[in-house]
């Protein structure tokens, strides 16, 4: 049986955005602010008391960034924070940033959530905020029979989308446990036999390293950090993934939209008008850019693959080479 979130998802507007991460939140922030039980669960989940004089928004924009959700239980003089993921991982600092909205806040109790598919551990050294770490699957098991229906389509949603279940091991994982280290050695091998030429067009790349660091987001890759004052934006090459869908190769721009990022439009101007053949996505935090293709698209013969993936990748760098000689201060 098919919620139906999910037909309506699979009739949104696909050009210049993806929104599942933020359909999935306005449809949560909806389940909490009409479902008193609901409310009620999620708030003795995070081990806070109900409270019925309460509001919640979404998307509020601070100068340190936009929380997907906002609560403020009055009565106690409570503001909770959270961030949601379904697979786009968090930006550098990001919740570090949310705790810096929270101390500004004129409240007494002060609560950051981090909402995610998988567990990913955090530890939060600031003693003047509650810190929680949920999953999905947490949600999911939230909802019974006594919710109204539009948060039981946010379960059926959830368990659609394989965010109901926690994850064990399985003997699937252990196979490809046992051949990641090939696998990560292949991936190497591809980012390597471009980084002198990137580097030397483009930027510098961080140690080699930091290309794990993204594993657990579906993504490997190396990485230049463009920081001006007034703007950010990463170049990424590499590899990434996302369930249901093959492993891609190619260069990604991401482009913060945090409020200290106030040149992010310009930013976003300057791509779109130079990138036109590149795709594009809109998050709730930042822009992506992208040219990349299906791994598959390279399996001809086995020899014939890393000359062109390589082909493909030197193209791209070449095509960011040509928009940065546009306008050099900009990188």
């Amino acid at each position: 049986m098919e919620s139906i979130f999910s037909k309506i998802y699979s009739y949104r507007e696909r050009e210049n955005k993806n929104s599942k991460e933020n359909f999935l939140i306005e449809i949560f922030a909806h389940c909490l602010l009409k479902d008193k039980n609901f409310f009620q669960i999620f708030l003795e989940l995070i081990e806070l008391d109900y409270e019925e004089d309460f509001s919640i928004k979404t998307q509020s924009i601070y100068e340190y960034g936009r929380p997907d959700i906002e609560i403020n239980l009055h009565k106690s003089n409570t503001c909770i924070l959270i961030e949601c993921k379904i697979e786009h991982y968090e930006r550098i600092n990001q919740l570090e940033d949310y705790k810096k909205i929270l101390i500004e806040k004129n409240v007494k109790k002060r609560h950051l959530v981090y909402l995610t598919k998988y567990y990913e551990y955090r530890e939060n050294e600031n003693k003047n905020i509650d810190f929680s770490l949920v999953r999905w699957s947490d949600i999911y098991s939230l909802i019974s029979e006594k919710n109204n229906q539009i948060t039981q389509e946010l379960k059926l949603y959830l368990k659609n989308e394989n965010m109901s279940e926690s994850k064990n091991f399985n003997y699937n994982d252990i196979t490809t446990l046992l051949n990641i280290t090939d696998t990560l050695s292949k991936m190497d091998e591809v980012i390597d036999s471009v980084k002198e030429y990137f580097e030397k067009k483009i930027g510098k790349f961080p140690k080699e390293s930091s290309r794990s660091t993204r594993l657990y987001n579906n993504s490997y890759f190396a990485y230049n950090i463009i920081k001006k004052p007034n703007y950010r934006f990463d170049i990424e090459i590499g590899f990434s993934w996302m369930e249901y869908e093959d492993v891609t190769v190619g260069i990604k721009i991401w482009i913060p939209t945090a409020a200290k990022c106030t040149d992010a439009e310009k930013i976003k101007e300057f791509f779109e008008n130079n990138l036109k053949d590149w795709d594009f996505l809109e998050y709730s935090d930042g822009y992506y850019y992208s040219s990349s293709k299906f791994i598959t698209e390279f399996i001809i013969e086995e020899e014939e693959q890393f000359p062109e993936i390589r082909k493909f990748l030197i193209s791209n760098i070449d095509e960011l080479f040509e928009i940065k000689k546009l306008n050099p201060d900009i990188f």
